[in-house]
């Protein structure tokens, strides 16, 4: 049964707890090199894409929309430089 109060992060984080879409993904690509590359590439794409998307005026603190899927790819990338 999955606890409703988990979040997002507590998946990212790794308890054991919170088997999700998103934990299982994580899995997948740290188990997974070409896949994970695979994955760096299209987030990277993505973001560029929405960024472009963007006019130069735009201030910092406007928002960005992002899939998840996208966010975890690239936190998967920051937290693992910091290991």
């Amino acid at each position: 049964m999955t606890d409703l109060s988990s979040t997002v992060w507590d998946s990212f984080s790794g308890k054991p707890e919170c088997i999700n879409d998103a934990s299982e993904s994580l899995t997948e690509l740290v188990d997974n090199p070409r896949l994970l590359s695979s994955a760096n590439l299209r987030t990277l794409s993505r973001v560029r894409s929405e960024l472009e998307r963007l006019p130069e005026s735009t201030d910092l603190s406007d928002p960005v929309e992002l899939r998840l899927q996208d966010v975890l790819v690239l936190m998967n990338q920051l937290m693992a430089r910091m290991r």
